[in-house]
């Protein structure tokens, strides 16, 4: 199958953004007086919007997600920035396919502003056609909304199109687009978790995406 368009997730696809979030979760809950945090739940909850994350790993109720959200944003963009790295062979693979002409795209739950500084600092900005975060799509992932905007905003064809991302949350968006998808393993679904959710591929390494497109 030829893909034109390869949209992204980022949290465990492209970056190793895992104890950033663990990392800034637990000084929310720290300012809030939240105790017992459980790091697994929220390991699990990555890929989903932070007022979904609130909400399943604090129970707070809005007003108190409002606060929580900017507490969590200025110490996200503030410090843990600089805990992240692009994950093995992610820098070459999209430089690899950029090259082809191939257009390429993030659909994340993350904040555009916290994307773009990221992705500048890793030097791959530039590689990208549209970054989407939280802001631009009303309904979150696993809505299909963010991926639809990217579709209509450029005219992609759907049968084009390639979702990328490490959790059944990205491969259900995918689906629910009407695109392929592919779920990678070194991220914070299990191989096994993903394989329930019957991605069109599986790969082990970013780079394997090249055997793929």
């Amino acid at each position: 199958m030829a893909y034109k368009t390869l949209i992204f997730d980022f949290d465990g696809t492209l970056a190793d953004t895992q104890q950033s979030i663990i990392q800034t979760m637990g000084f929310v809950g720290e300012h809030l007086n939240i105790k017992n945090i459980d790091e697994a739940l929220i390991k699990s909850l990555i890929g989903l919007p932070l007022k979904s994350t609130f909400e399943k790993a604090f129970s707070l109720d809005e007003k108190a997600i409002q606060e929580a959200t900017i507490i969590y944003r200025k110490h996200y963009n503030d410090i843990a920035i600089d805990t992240i790295s692009l994950f093995e062979g992610v820098k070459e693979t999209l430089a690899f396919f950029h090259g082809k002409g191939i257009n390429l795209a993030v659909a994340s739950s993350k904040g555009r502003e916290a994307l773009i500084k990221i992705l500048q600092k890793q030097n791959v900005y530039e590689l990208f056609t549209f970054i989407g975060g939280e802001e631009d799509a009303k309904n979150k992932k696993p809505a299909p909304d963010i991926v639809n905007l990217i579709m209509d905003k450029f005219n992609y064809n759907p049968k084009e199109c390639l979702v990328i991302g490490d959790t059944v949350f990205d491969i259900e968006m995918g689906q629910r687009a009407f695109v392929d998808t592919c779920g990678v393993t070194y991220g914070n679904n299990t191989e096994a978790e993903l394989k329930k959710q019957k991605p069109n591929y599986i790969i082990n390494s970013f780079n394997e995406l090249k055997d793929i497109v």
